[in-house]
């Protein structure tokens, strides 16, 4: 099996939910984790705090804000369990992210090293 990052894009202003809202939204997220782990489809995945910084280039230029020139921000990350992308595309489709018009993004994490 292979492991995919699946990186959750949002609208930046994905904070001014309502607390009822967002919990209803934490919930649909916990409730397809456990599905998800039911079926060995899933490694971890967290949401991210809405600041931060970005580095840029030789100089290591830092500047404030992952999303300073956009208004879509990279809000939490999943990895998946699967044998191929287009698996792990059938099983990002039940990401809840997704019912608020979220972009998802897939990757397959290259294992190097001692973790091949």
């Amino acid at each position: 099996m292979k492991e995919f990052l699946m990186l959750i894009r949002e609208n930046a202003d994905y904070g001014r939910m309502s607390l009822d809202d967002m919990q209803a939204d934490i919930q649909k997220h916990m409730d397809w984790v456990e599905t998800l782990l039911e079926k060995g489809q899933f490694k971890d995945g967290n949401p991210l705090e809405g600041a931060g910084i970005t580095l840029h280039g030789k100089e290591r230029l830092v500047k404030d804000g992952p999303f300073i020139e956009s208004k879509e921000c990279i809000s939490g990350y999943y990895f998946l369990i699967a044998s191929s992308l287009e698996e792990a595309a059938e099983i990002a489709k039940g990401c809840p992210a997704l019912d608020l018009g979220a972009t998802l993004e897939l990757r397959e994490v290259i294992q190097t090293g001692e973790h091949a």
